[in-house]
Order: C-alpha cells, then sequence, then structure tokens
C-alpha cells in the first residue's frame, strides 16, 4: 500500500503543529521564572515580552497580505480585551511568579475554563454548563482547594506562597472577564492582526506602569533574562500562536482545544525538571501537587467535554476572538 505524499505532509505538520502548542505554552511559565530570577523587574519584564511579539505578529500579516487598518471602534474593542487579558490576566502571572512554582501557577491558570464556564452560566445570553459540566466545576475547583490545602494548615509552602495563590487566582478571575467580553463584543478583524494590537497595547501600559514603579534601574539584561525575554517573545507568543491559528483551521477545535489539559503537565515536568538541574530554585513535586492537578485536568475535561445551553441566540465567536482569547500563553 503506497502512501500519499501530500497527506504524509499535512500529517507531519499537523504532529508538528500540535507538539509545538503542548511544549511551547507549557514552558513560557518557566521561561517567566527563568527571567525573574534574573531579576528581571516583573512589568517592564512583561511589558516587553508583549511589544515584540505584537510587532512580529502585525510583520507576519503584513507579509501574508493582510491589511493592518482597523476601525477605532474595532480597536477600542480590542484593546479593552488585551487589558483584561495581558495587563490583567498574563501580566499577574509574572507577579504570582515571584513567590510561587511556574508548575504551580500553571496548574491554577488550568481552571481558566472552569471560572469561563461558571461566569457564562450567569451572563444572559451564553452557554449555560449541563449537569455534566457543573460536575465538572465541582471536580476542577476541589482540585484548587487540594492545592491550596497545605498552605492553609503549615503542611507545606510559606505565606508568601499563599499570596501568589491568590494573585495567581485574581489573574484568572480578569482573564475570564476579557474572555466574556471577547465573546460578547466580535470584531471582524484577522486574528494575527487583532492579537497584535492587543499585544502592543498591553505592552506599551505595563511599560508605562513600570517606568511609573521607578523598575528601569533594575532592568538590566543578563545573558539568561535575554534568553527568557526573547524565548517568550519570539517562541512562546509568534511561534506557538502561529501553530495554534494554523491548527484552527487545520484540525477540529475540539482537538486543537486539548493544550488545556496538556500545558499545565508540561509546566509541572518542565519546573520540576529545571529545578533539579539547578537553573532555578527547586520546585518541588509532591502528593499534594499530583493530586491536585489530576483532579483539575479531569474537572476540565469534564466541564470542557459536556454539552451546553444557550438561552438566548449569540454571535458565533469568530476565528479572531477564539484565536485571541485561547492566545497568551497563555501565557
Amino acid at each position: 500500500m503506497s502512501l500519499n505524499p501530500f497527506s504524509w505532509s499535512h500529517r507531519v505538520k499537523l504532529i508538528v503543529a500540535f507538539a509545538t502548542l503542548y511544549v511551547v505554552w507549557g514552558s513560557t511559565y518557566l521561561g517567566i521564572r527563568v527571567g525573574l530570577e534574573a531579576d528581571l523587574p516583573p512589568t517592564l519584564f512583561a511589558g516587553w515580552r508583549l511589544v515584540p511579539a505584537g510587532l512580529l505578529l502585525l510583520g507576519l500579516a503584513r507579509l501574508r497580505g493582510t491589511s493592518l487598518r482597523i476601525r477605532l471602534d474595532q480597536y477600542r474593542i480590542v484593546a479593552m480585551i488585551g487589558l483584561f487579558l495581558l495587563v490583567g490576566g498574563m501580566y499577574f502571572t509574572f507577579l504570582a511568579e515571584q513567590t510561587i512554582p511556574s508548575g504551580l501557577a500553571a496548574l491554577i491558570v488550568a481552571l481558566l475554563p472552569l471560572w469561563v464556564a461558571l461566569a457564562e452560566s450567569f451572563v444572559p445570553g451564553m452557554e449555560r454548563p449541563s449537569a455534566r459540566g457543573y460536575l465538572g466545576l465541582v471536580i476542577g475547583f476541589a482540585g484548587l482547594g487540594v492545592l491550596i490545602a497545605p498552605r492553609l494548615t503549615g503542611i507545606s509552602g510559606t505565606p508568601e506562597e499563599f499570596i501568589g495563590i491568590g494573585v495567581q487566582i485574581l489573574g484568572t478571575w480578569l482573564w475570564t472577564t476579557g474572555s466574556i467580553l471577547s465573546k460578547r463584543n466580535p470584531v471582524d478583524v484577522d486574528s494575527l492582526v487583532a492579537t497584535g494590537y492587543e499585544m502592543l497595547t498591553a505592552g506599551g501600559v505595563l511599560l508605562v506602569i513600570g517606568t511609573i514603579a521607578g523598575e528601569w534601574p533594575r532592568f538590566v539584561l543578563t545573558p539568561a533574562g535575554l534568553g527568557a525575554l526573547a524565548y517568550l517573545s519570539v517562541i512562546g507568543s509568534c511561534v506557538a500562536f502561529t501553530a495554534f491559528v494554523w491548527l484552527l483551521a487545520n484540525a477540529p477545535a475540539s482537538k486543537v482545544m486539548t493544550y488545556a489539559y496538556v500545558n499545565p503537565v508540561i509546566a509541572v515536568f518542565l519546573g520540576w525538571a529545571a529545578g533539579s538541574l539547578g537553573f532555578i530554585p527547586p520546585e518541588p513535586v509532591d502528593g499534594w501537587v499530583v493530586a491536585g492537578m489530576a483532579i483539575i485536568i479531569a474537572g476540565v475535561a469534564l466541564t470542557t467535554s459536556a454539552p451546553t445551553r444557550t438561552t438566548a441566540i449569540v454571535a458565533p465567536e469568530p476565528e479572531a476572538e477564539l484565536a485571541v482569547a485561547a492566545s497568551a500563553d497563555a501565557e
């Protein structure tokens, strides 16, 4: 039996794209931790991660012949969403990872689909989870309780870690708000262009905040800091996001969204490995972390795979908004 070279080439592209999405977006949490350990101040670090990434995405869009023009009313929506997703959600990960392990930050961010599903159940016209979806919410948030329990009881962790967990949870709430706004205010803008302007706007705001906070004297680029910054901007944002957009057009969305289950596992493993090798402070993986991770992923899988109920007719979410809501990596 002969293989069709074109179908084989497509299969290889799918494998490479999924591997990029899983590994790269899962590794961005470690990239943030490496930069912070290199003494990069968090606000300017986050800002300079976004500005070059935004310029690169707009450059990629222009190279493929896409217009970069955007109406003022569209830009207002894009900018507002970017502020919630990136100045809110993403930046708070930078703040949280000053006191909590990168793997723990990733596990808390993995709850995002649950927060979004919970919020949508209270917003008129949005999709409401079914009974199975609500069961997934209960299970997933129980996993968060497992992660917090040893720090509440003093079994492990520090008060600073507990504060970091709170900061990261607040970041997921801000990200959830941006996701809801994105769904309720769709814009007819190319995904690369929309995300590029979001990153530029959010990055500019963060640079202003970092300047007001007096971070410039501490912004010294060591080799480790420069490497982390370049990796997050080029690989973590542009390369992985391009793979994500390509997958949306060439694979079922349900399969593409499996990154939400895989990324936290990748992040926990990479944080543990990097800590064991001495690249960052140790990030031990104990029974609480393993149990919390398993429970959270089970809850997210149950909720995201469950059917939903729509209480009113809602405009379909265009590719641009789906891509924007999923990009930041991540983080």
